[in-house]
């Protein structure tokens, strides 16, 4: 499920594909204009914040699935597809999960991107978009996403906090994607890097502003290093926002 613009109902709908021919139920909202391809899975339109808009969507499935995946709209399988990555967190008894970033495409995050000879990791991280997947163990402390975060910056902090629970985080390698869109955001980011460095700072974190208003940490790079990828693939590196959030300040 998810939110989508007209313009790219053709990702959605090859998206969907898999799912749909295994029964799966889904449910989406339209952001501009409803697409004739999407309509029979389409439950309301207008314009919104995608944690609300995707919660609202998610109240139209019911009973409510064991498995859900929440995805964007311009997100494309490079290997496998939504069926491969709900067997696969199955069998690798994932909770909280994504497919890895196809190598040679964006990421945000270097731990996001797919690992050689690995087929599904545990980690203390998994971003919230464009597409994670949600088991049935922690589902109801998950879903549904909390409406004040918006456009979901930040909640990658709650589901970290769940790893005290018994909640595995994982990033599945076996399946990759690429996000085709545009790489710059269609929001306004300003109030939610401010809350981003909130955030940090009730944690004990300390950040920095640089000069395109990304966060960057305070302290050695290599105790951050440390403090974030306790139980990652060794060779990941997480970006300098992602250290930040999850090392100890000096």
């Amino acid at each position: 499920m998810g939110v989508y613009r007209r313009a790219n109902a053709e990702h959605v709908a090859r998206l969907l594909e898999p799912a749909l021919a295994q029964d799966w139920r889904t449910a989406w909202w339209a952001l501009d204009e409803v697409a004739p391809t999407l309509a029979t899975y389409t439950v309301g339109e207008g314009p919104g914040e995608k944690f609300p808009l995707v919660n609202e969507a998610l109240r139209h499935v019911t009973p409510p699935t064991p498995w859900t995946i929440v995805s964007d709209d311009d997100v494309r399988f490079r290997r496998g597809d939504v069926v491969v990555l709900v067997d696969a967190c199955r069998r690798s008894e994932l909770d909280v999960v994504q497919p890895a970033r196809a190598p040679g495409t964006h990421t945000t995050h270097a731990i996001t991107g797919a690992q050689r000879l690995a087929r599904a990791r545990r980690t203390t991280f998994v971003e919230s978009g464009p597409l994670v997947v949600v088991g049935p163990r922690f589902r109801d402390r998950v879903l549904p996403l909390p409406d004040e975060l918006g456009m979901g910056w930040c909640v990658e902090f709650r589901w970290f906090d769940l790893l005290e629970e018994g909640c595995r985080l994982g990033i599945v390698d076996e399946t990759t994607i690429e996000h085709v869109g545009p790489e710059e955001h269609e929001y306004e980011t300003e109030p939610l890097h401010e809350r981003l460095h909130a955030e940090l700072a009730a944690r004990g974190r300390r950040t920095s502003a640089t000069s395109n208003g990304r966060s960057r940490p305070g302290g050695r790079g290599s105790a951050a290093r440390r403090g974030f990828t306790a139980g990652t693939h060794r060779h990941a590196r997480p970006s300098e926002l992602v250290r930040a959030a999850y090392a100890p300040a000096p």
